[in-house]
Formats: structure tokens, sequence, C-alpha cells
């Protein structure tokens, strides 16, 4: 081997050293990063108008993934649950007999009711475990409603005075959700009781919000805690 030989390995070999230490940290964050998504936090955007007057559409919120359980990447359920869902929490999650896929298969809405209560809507007014859930007009706004369900106070967008639901119990491993728009959302009271690993993460705050057609952006809106 040449001299010029010898020194082109050893630049060869140098280059390739520097290469390694170059190209491994940045795996190493790639895969956090795909971890870190898949486990911790998500960020997401809503369609339709189900959740309103909460979430409209336009408006962009992160999900706290970490919340009620681990989410591993590429895995639709929950592996491993380590908190129940509350009343009053604002999910996201995969409705019974969806993928979830799709970005459009994954559902927002409120859980109402957790495993073992009793839920039951009489004329629009919803009863839990008997109780009635207070409600009450909000400004003097038309089918707007203001909620509290134990400590959680929101608003609810309701129309139909003569809306009903049969009462049923919640089952162990489920959750009973439905949209904050009463008589416009496709929830718990169409496809029955939510099985707990089906749920992605709780909603945590919008973080941006603009208008449907994308022209402006809504500035009261960003920040809204849910």
């Amino acid at each position: 081997m040449t001299e010029n030989s010898r020194r082109a390995e050893s630049v060869f070999r140098k280059i390739k050293r520097n290469a390694v230490q170059i190209i491994n940290p940045i795996l190493v964050a790639l895969v956090l990063v795909m971890v870190l998504k898949g486990s911790v936090v998500e960020a997401t955007h809503i369609f339709g108008s189900s959740m309103q007057p909460t979430l409209v559409e336009g408006d962009y919120i992160f999900i706290n993934k970490f919340k009620y359980g681990l989410h591993l990447p590429f895995v639709d359920k929950m592996t491993l649950l380590w908190a129940q869902p509350k009343r009053g929490d604002v999910i996201t999650f995969i409705p019974p007999g969806m993928s979830g896929r799709e970005e459009k298969e994954i559902y927002i809405k409120r859980v109402i009711a957790v495993p073992g209560d009793k839920v039951e809507i009489v004329r629009s007014k919803l009863y839990i475990n008997g109780h009635l859930v207070e409600s009450s007009r909000f400004e003097d706004k038309d089918f707007i409603y203001q909620e509290l369900l134990g400590d959680k106070e929101y608003r609810v967008t309701k129309k139909n005075p003569f809306s009903y639901f049969k009462s049923m119990i919640v089952p162990k491993g489920h959750v009973f959700a439905i949209g904050d728009n009463r008589d416009n959302s496709y929830d718990s009271r169409s496809w029955g009781p939510l099985p707990i690993e089906n749920i992605k993460g709780k909603a945590m705050v919008i973080y941006f919000s603009k208008s449907v057609t994308g022209a402006m952006i809504n500035l009261k809106r960003i920040g809204g805690i849910l």
C-alpha cells in the first residue's frame, strides 16, 4: 500500500467516525420525538361542530396522552392504564368500530359518566346517579347553557327541549362521552359506552384558532383551558 493510499484510508476512517458521531445523536433524537409524540403530547385540530361552544372548527389543541396511561407509537389502544378519566374531562378517542387510522376517526367529546354511574337524559336535562346536573342559561344567550358536573363548569348548546336518553349503567372499563353540542353530536348515545382503552388523551389547551376559511386568527380563543 502506497503512502497516498494509507493517507486516503486514514482520512476515510476519520470521516466515517465523525459521520457516526453526528448521525447517532440525530437518530436517537428522532426516536425520542416519535416516542414522545406517541406517548406524551399530541397536537390536533377540530373538525365539525359537535363540541360547540367549547370547541369550534378551526381550533387547534394540545392533547395530554400521558394523563390516563401509556400509549406506544403505532399502537391504537392504551397499553397501560394508571388513572381513570373524570366526569367533565374532554377526551380524544377512537369510537367503537373504527380503526383510528384516519384523523377524522379520532373523536373528541366530554366524559359525563364513569364506571358504575347511572346516566339518563329527560327533556334535555342530564341526570347522573339520579341527580340533576345543574344547568342555567349563559348570559341570556339563546340555546347556550352553563352546566356544573362535580367541580367542572362548562357550556353546552341545547336547542331541542325534548331530548331523551333511556337510563343505563356505565359498565366497568368504560365511560359515557357526549358532545357539548347536545343536539348535533354522534356519541355514546348512539354507539354506547366507550372503552377506556380507546382513549387517546385528555384535551389541555387551545394553542391556536382561526376562522373556517383560514382568513382570520381568532385571538380570543387562543389559550383557552379545557
